[in-house]
């Protein structure tokens, strides 16, 4: 069953990629071919603009930075944004008033807009379906994701869910791993910690060279 929700969940991802890029491209060559250059040239300027200042405000410069790489990560900013702008002209023009919507339709129902929606609603993908539904890895990365899942939650209801799917976690890791588990809890462990360290991988045993 995880295994099941995972490939599915990948394809939906590539499908909505493929979309996307489909009507990205198709925007940006007509932007390019059916916009006239009046029209064209003060977007791009406006573009320009947008893309400097977004890169401008949002920049914070990590040190051993160099300005060659600060300035790759300000040309990459603008280019984005005036092709954006390219390809929003292009889809208007191809489509007229639906275009926006178009653009929202891809939005609204990208894997990371449906990713937040999951975690606000209190939704945990992967929830156990027997125990060889998911590899220990699997289970231990679906027990830290559910962490901020918890703290995303905006219901008692939710976070009760999320509680409940946490200790079914706990309880499937502990049957597979009951050593390694009170280990990983005797070491101080926290609500959003990664307990993998500690247990035995699938069909192997729990190394120390593990951590």
């Amino acid at each position: 069953m995880g295994s099941g929700v995972h490939r599915l969940a990948t394809a939906y991802r590539l499908s909505w990629s493929a979309l996307s890029c489909l009507v990205g491209v198709l925007g940006f060559v007509a932007g390019l071919f059916l916009v006239p250059a009046g029209v064209m040239f003060p977007l791009l300027f406006v573009a320009a603009v947008i893309g400097l200042t977004v890169a401008t405000t949002t920049w914070s410069q990590p040190a051993g930075t160099t300005i060659s790489a600060g300035v790759g990560r300000f040309a990459v900013i603008v280019v984005a944004m005036m092709s954006a702008i390219v390809a929003c002209a292009g889809l208007i023009v191809l489509f007229g008033g639906a275009a926006p919507g178009l653009v929202v339709v891809l939005g609204v129902t990208s894997p990371a807009a449906m990713s937040w929606c999951g975690r606000r609603l209190g939704h945990i993908p992967g929830r156990l379906g027997g125990s060889g539904a998911v590899t220990t890895a699997e289970l231990c990365r679906q027990w830290q994701d559910s962490y901020q899942t918890l703290r995303d939650a905006t219901t008692a209801a939710a976070r009760l869910r999320i509680v409940e799917t946490r200790q079914l976690y706990l309880d499937e890791l502990e049957r597979r791993d009951p050593i390694g588990l009170r280990v990983w809890l005797g070491e101080n462990a926290s609500a959003a910690g990664n307990p993998s360290r500690f247990l035995a991988r699938d069909g192997e045993d729990a190394s120390p060279a593990d951590g």
